[in-house]
């Protein structure tokens, strides 16, 4: 054939039925390098908008939305290799297991920008099936792979909007045209609870000076911000009216960056079966006091005392561990008892776990092996009762370490303060409480840092105390990361003071008022450890009972009705897990015919997190999605 003819499309049998419809994406010709054409066919982005509407509404999950896309793409037929990168490769574990994968003929995941060597053996018998976010270095890594192709063909995903000149540097790398397909997968972000995604970017604070003083990397966090709110929506079919904390003028930012990229992309975003839904956008800043306090629900518990990273627990530092329990899961896609128990008090969860440990020895005393037929079915079951046997031990594992925590460190007076300093406005009982804590060689210097920022942020006029406290912590520090965490008293008043914030922190913050208002409609036990709500609570209240006002949270560009099927919400500088128990709980007390709620933030935070990015310790490595300049 000529050169300058177009490569024949590839034949029907050759693909599964996607929600975009087969088509080669690079007809070039012999002078692609100067000139990358579609020869008059459509766009990836075209072709997704004409057939995304045609598809079936996806369950309201962020794991089940994201899940389908990854099911879509590994169930292109034949033996393939999943290659990803540093972050679609967290992306696809948090919610696939290796079995799901390794069922669909994946034989390899191959990291294509991993700073080691990657092997240059060919596998012409696989097909590459990439699953990539557009940054720069991705897809320079990309064509390097591609002008030294190993496998059989390359079917490429991009999990958010890719700029034209990125297609024509991905096309002129085709050297070999081995590039099959290309599409645009919204799924740029990380799921991690059905309500709860982040973005994973840890590092916000440098947005709150002056916009004029940003930098390069102050504005590709914002826009990543802006890409991944894009993407939730799109894997959701919504095009929500937008609200915006107006106390905040990170979160208006955000806002109006948002509705402009829905206008910009307004093709994919004609959705005509959409639901009516509302995204709001909050601002961190405007509740500091959530990720300074210690937590008492399951997942908030085990991310505030062992930390939660990709849906892994690391035990290895816990004394006298066993070898398989120094890294443990806790994901509630893969672990039936997480997801059942992750909104569980600190209470609850003992009894519960108590239960699940007398079910297993239930189960493992019902074997009794006394003919040739019982050691059948022993062996038959034993695999299920063997991983049976590692969730109790995980959990039982989990629940003896935080205990003793809380025990050896105090944590019950810790939180009695802490709830206190965030609930009442005694400043005497406050200083006692403060100081006592503060003189405790048992309570960590962590949680004395918290409580003593907590006590700034209620007192920021009693310079004298505050300047004891400081003295205090100062003469406790030992080695560089302790005298940082010095800082931080500081810091969050320059962050979050009263002259800082443009909300009422404290205002409606009594336990009565609380309970009474927020929470009227909710059966919720409540004690001296759990009297701070959230603001977030505040603000969902007063929207599902059309009581959020528009002077504090007025819409951008569109105004909407006061009734909503689906709420989005997004936490600009990090939610935390204590959140995501409230949103849990609001969408189970709602049932299937309430307004369901989605929360998602920069990342989740907890206590140490938080702090760090206030102290600018935090930095992202690569947020970049805009890749148009080449």
């Amino acid at each position: 054939p000529s050169p300058h003819s177009p490569r024949p499309l590839p034949h029907a049998d050759d693909h599964p039925p996607f929600p975009f419809p087969p088509h080669p994406p690079f007809q070039l010709s012999r002078k692609r390098k100067e000139s990358a054409r579609w020869r008059g066919r459509p766009s990836p982005r075209t072709l997704g908008a004409m057939d995304y509407k045609k598809s079936q509404q996806v369950s309201f999950s962020a794991i089940a939305a994201f899940k389908s896309y990854v099911e879509k793409i590994i169930s292109i037929p034949g033996m393939k290799a999943l290659i990803v990168d540093k972050d679609t490769m967290t992306m696809v574990s948090l919610v696939a297991s290796q079995t799901e994968i390794i069922s669909k003929q994946v034989f390899i995941v191959e990291q294509i920008d991993s700073k080691s060597k990657p092997t240059k053996t060919p596998m012409n018998h696989l097909k590459a099936v990439c699953l990539l976010r557009p940054t720069r270095s991705t897809l320079l890594s990309l064509q390097t792979a591609l002008r030294k192709p190993k496998f059989k063909e390359f079917h490429l995903f991009f999990t958010n909007f890719t700029s034209e000149a990125s297609l024509k540097a991905i096309a002129a790398a085709d050297d070999y045209e081995l590039v099959k397909q290309v599409q645009e997968y919204y799924c740029d972000f990380f799921a991690v609870n059905h309500d709860l995604w982040h973005c994973n970017l840890f590092s916000s604070r440098s947005l709150y000076t002056r916009r004029s003083n940003w930098t390069v990397l102050d504005t590709e966090i914002l826009n990543r911000n802006v890409q991944g709110v894009l993407s939730a929506l799109l894997s959701f079919k919504q095009r929500p009216v937008v609200r915006y904390q107006k106390s905040s003028a990170l979160a208006k930012a955000m806002a109006v960056e948002l509705v402009t990229g829905m206008k910009e992309e307004n093709e994919v975003f004609d959705f005509r079966d959409s639901q009516q839904s509302v995204l709001i956008i909050l601002d961190r800043r405007e509740d500091p006091i959530t990720p300074l306090l210690m937590q008492w629900t399951y997942q908030a518990m085990v991310h505030e005392l062992l930390t939660i990273k990709d849906n892994r627990v690391d035990m290895s530092k816990v004394k006298d561990i066993k070898e398989d329990m120094k890294q443990v899961v806790m994901s509630i896609n893969q672990d039936a008892f997480f997801s059942e128990s992750y909104t569980y008090n600190f209470g609850d969860l003992g009894k519960s776990i108590k239960d699940l440990v007398n079910k297993y020895k239930e189960k493992k005393g019902s074997h009794k092996i006394n003919t040739i037929q019982d050691m059948q079915r022993f062996v038959e079951q034993y695999p299920e009762l063997k991983t049976f046997q590692g969730n109790v031990s995980k959990h039982v594992a989990v629940m003896v370490e935080m205990n003793r925590k809380v025990k050896e460190e105090k944590l019950m007076a810790v939180s009695e303060a802490e709830q206190n300093l965030a609930c009442d406005h005694d400043h005497s009982k406050a200083v006692e409480e403060v100081m006592r804590l503060l003189g405790d060689s048992k309570v960590p210097f962590l949680r004395k840092v918290c409580v003593a920022s907590l006590y700034h942020l209620r007192y920021e006029k009693q310079r004298n105390e505050m300047n004891t406290m400081r003295s205090i912590l100062k003469d406790q520090a030992q080695g560089m990361n302790q005298m940082r965490l010095l800082r931080f008293c500081d810091e969050i008043i320059k962050y979050a003071g009263a002259s800082a914030r443009g909300g009422e922190l404290y205002r409606n913050r009594g336990f009565l008022s609380m309970v009474k208002n927020v929470f009227s409609g909710l059966n919720e036990i409540e004690n001296v450890y759990t009297r701070y709500k959230p603001l977030l609570a505040s603000v969902l209240d007063g929207l599902l009972k059309n009581k959020l006002t528009m002077n504090d949270y007025p819409f951008m560009d569109t105004v909407g009705g006061s009734k909503f099927d689906q709420v989005f919400v997004y936490v600009v500088g990090g939610t935390t897990y204590s959140e995501a128990a409230l949103v849990s709980e609001l969408n189970a007390a709602a049932g299937k015919g309430g307004p369901k709620i989605i929360l998602g933030g920069s990342c989740v935070h907890n206590s140490m997190s938080f702090i760090s990015d206030i102290l600018g310790l935090s930095r992202n490595d690569e947020v970049s999605l805009d890749v148009s300049e080449g």
